[in-house]
């Protein structure tokens, strides 16, 4: 019933900007970037640093994993649902398609932009990068060519990282068999040499990025397991420090570095009948390693016991996501049930953890 007088139109409600910016957050990117025509408000509003980041905190939150990998040259992503925890294709819509006479490479994937490693289809000697949206469908050029004799599927160490106090994104490449590294800083478009490592490095690093570290750990046939190196892309140097201590080492080959709620972790078999996790509670500091999961390779019910690797923890859900490293099974662990579920469904190589974002450099 309208109680208002005849001839006399509602008032409009005005919200408030940040109450707009809320609301909005929560879409996804294909929808923002049309609601970006309704007016030069929302278009400034969309497009600003801070809504930017504001939606990446949203976007990083969602109830579902999403993992970018290449294969062949093509780009492939797949969403995890963690609700209901069976893999499946995303839709095959040009948002997620990269259509190129070149084929590519994934070095990495940071806040929604992927870092592809280039390659002509002729020679495979010229290499180049390129960084790319799939959300927002922009593509930078050919950027950082440099040569490279190595096999394109399996190139030489490469990691993409984020240095927030720059606002910068770095590629990093260590030479194998030298202590060389050189950084790609995206903006500078050039690559330059930076402080040497501590050690040698070696090929198929296993390195993960957390808080604007790039973070390997070193592991030799001869003398075993070697110290936990940081570099700290803000300053460009390098630290040190041990693993956990005082456990059966077991299978050395098979330890892994990896990241859980913004933690550094670190894994490992014990004595061929379990699977035990260690946690980093403050980065850096060797007391602050704690033991947060010992499963029995019982109760996880694989095959390829050694080559589990955590993915990700749900504390609401009680549940641990692992996955082998051919990336073939997922494996659910709760801790509260001590129970564990296995999903098979085969998947390529070198999968990395996409967050569909509005984020761009420059």
């Amino acid at each position: 019933m309208n109680l208002l007088p005849p001839n006399v139109s509602p008032s409009p409600v005005f919200l408030p900007e940040e109450l707009v910016a809320e609301v909005l957050s929560f879409l996804p990117v294909k929808t923002l970037l049309r609601l970006r025509c309704v007016s030069k408000l929302w278009k400034s509003l969309i497009s600003h640093p801070t809504f930017v980041r504001q939606h990446l905190n949203r976007s990083a939150g969602n109830a579902d994993l999403t993992l970018v990998s290449s294969f062949l040259g093509l780009i492939y992503f797949k969403t995890f649902p963690l609700l209901d925890p069976i893999t499946m294709t995303l839709p095959n819509d040009p948002y997620h398609q990269l259509n190129d006479i070149d084929g590519f490479n994934i070095v990495g994937s940071c806040n929604g932009l992927l870092c592809l490693l280039g390659f002509s289809y002729i020679g495979h000697k010229d290499m180049y990068l390129r960084f790319w949206n799939p959300a927002t469908r922009i593509i930078s050029e050919k950027l950082g060519y440099f040569s490279d004799h190595t096999d394109p599927y399996h190139p030489r160490n490469l990691t993409f990282g984020y240095d927030d106090s720059t606002d910068t994104y770095k590629v990093v490449c260590f030479i194998p068999n030298t202590r060389e590294v050189r950084v790609f800083n995206l903006g500078h478009n050039a690559w330059r040499n930076i402080q040497n490592s501590p050690l040698d490095h070696y090929y198929k690093m296993n390195v993960v990025n957390l808080n604007g570290r790039v973070i390997w750990l070193e592991i030799h046939n001869d003398t075993g397991l070697g110290p936990i190196i940081s570099l700290d892309l803000s300053t460009e140097t390098h630290t040190r420090f041990l693993p956990p201590q005082g456990f059966d080492e077991g299978l050395l080959i098979e330890s892994k570095l990896s990241v859980l709620n913004d933690c550094l972790c670190f894994s490992h078999d014990l004595k061929l009948t379990e699977l035990v996790i260690w946690q980093m509670k403050e980065f850096g500091v060797e007391d602050s390693w704690t033991q947060i999961f010992k499963i029995s390779y019982d109760i996880l019910d694989i095959n390829e016991i050694f080559l589990l690797l955590p993915l990700c923890l749900l504390e609401k859900n009680d549940t641990l996501i692992l996955t082998d490293k051919f990336l073939s099974q997922f494996v659910l662990y709760n801790w509260r049930d001590d129970r564990a579920k296995s999903i098979h469904k085969s998947w390529p190589l070198n999968s990395k953890i996409y967050v569909e974002s509005l984020v761009w450099y420059g």
